[in-house]
């Protein structure tokens, strides 16, 4: 009964996004109270009415920069933007650049649109999807004829394109087996101080990290390529691995051509281009990013961005993933609701099963 009530808030927000938004109205809509609207929210999804809506104006927002050409203070004033230097803030703050120059050079963004339930697939949604990745790999072979390796985030990645005939037997496929987002790591990406602490922080030991994590990259650690080809998620994970994969090909000085192939999670659809990307300078992003935790100032993929901010975030005393948590401990399905919930971080069992138990210690 909560998660229809929840869905229909949702859809009333979705529906209203360039509309004169009231909470008042929207309880009117739902046949709910304002009070109801504003609590169940909350308790949903760890934040403000308020805020979503905001990301989800300008995320929109950044879509018909992309699709229109319609002047930039008009998409500011319909989403609700009294200026062009207001919305060129709030846009800046939330994807790493200016309205004027997404613009130019649009570039991939995480979408971040809540469901209260899981997306349901059906079949002709998969085979769609499957074509995309068809039509994308087959431009690659066209522009680039070269060895290729296809760096896939993880096992469950190479598994549905093993499963779903979506390798070219040409190339190699390897996945990145790892979770970039939590714990400690090293600056010198794969080495046997990086093997350690990554070891630690997965609770598991070198031997095993070994044999999940770095025995698949052999390829990537031992061969020769002319084109490396990134296949990674728009969610916080994917792109903290993404990260990572990048500082690693600045610090062997890989001078052949990188690709960034990237899968919308919250969606499950995939990018119908690939993006060209140059390694230079990601180096320094990993070790400020995710050695240091600090944010970086160097010009990021928008997605990329998005990601940083989450991953900079989620692990505070007060983030959306914490408060919820504490909110609903004795829940028996938490961890399912956390995955369907919070899809933007793309956070596993492991992960929520580790800051439950990490709150359950502190709460007592």
């Amino acid at each position: 009964m909560i998660e229809m009530d929840v869905q229909k808030i949702l859809d009333y927000v979705e529906k209203n996004l360039t509309e004169d938004f009231s909470l008042s109205k929207l309880a009117k809509h739902c046949s709910f109270s304002p009070y109801y609207c504003s609590v169940i929210f909350h308790r949903s999804f760890g934040e403000t009415m308020k805020s979503y809506m905001q990301k989800r104006r300008l995320l929109s927002a950044a879509k018909e920069l992309e699709s229109t050409n319609d002047r930039i203070i008009d998409i500011a004033i319909k989403y609700g933007y009294s200026s062009q230097e207001s919305f060129s803030r709030a846009f800046s703050a939330m994807v790493g650049t200016t309205p004027k120059r997404f613009r130019e050079n649009p570039m991939p963004f995480a979408i971040y649109q809540k469901k209260s339930s899981s997306l349901f697939q059906n079949k002709e949604h998969i085979m769609m999807k499957n074509e995309t990745i068809k039509n994308v790999q087959n431009q690659i072979e066209q522009d680039y004829p070269f060895k290729t390796l296809h760096v896939l985030n993880g096992q469950c990645m190479l598994k549905s394109f093993q499963s779903n005939h979506l390798m070219n037997e040409k190339s190699v496929y390897i996945p990145f087996n790892e979770a970039m987002c939590w714990g400690e790591t090293d600056e010198k990406i794969f080495s046997s101080e990086f093997i350690e602490k990554r070891a630690y922080s997965l609770n598991s030991t070198p031997e095993d990290y070994r044999k999940i994590v770095i025995e698949p990259l052999k390829p990537l650690l031992e061969e020769q390529f002319g084109i490396i080809v990134l296949w990674f998620g728009d969610d916080m994970f994917c792109q903290m691995n993404l990260i990572t994969i990048l500082s690693y090909l600045e610090q062997i000085d890989f001078d052949g051509d990188v690709l960034f192939c990237m899968a919308q999670e919250q969606t499950d659809s995939m990018l119908s281009d690939a993006i060209e990307i140059n390694v230079d300078g990601y180096n320094d992003i990993y070790k400020t990013v995710l050695c240091n935790r600090e944010k970086s100032d160097a010009k990021l993929l928008p997605v990329t961005y998005q990601a940083m901010n989450l991953y900079l975030r989620y692990r505070e005393k007060h983030s959306d993933i914490n408060r919820y948590i504490k909110n609903n401990l004795k829940k028996d399905n938490l961890v399912k609701e956390l995955l369907t919930l919070f899809s933007q971080y793309g956070l596993g069992d492991s992960q929520y099963e580790w800051m439950i138990e990490e709150i359950k210690l502190t709460s007592n």
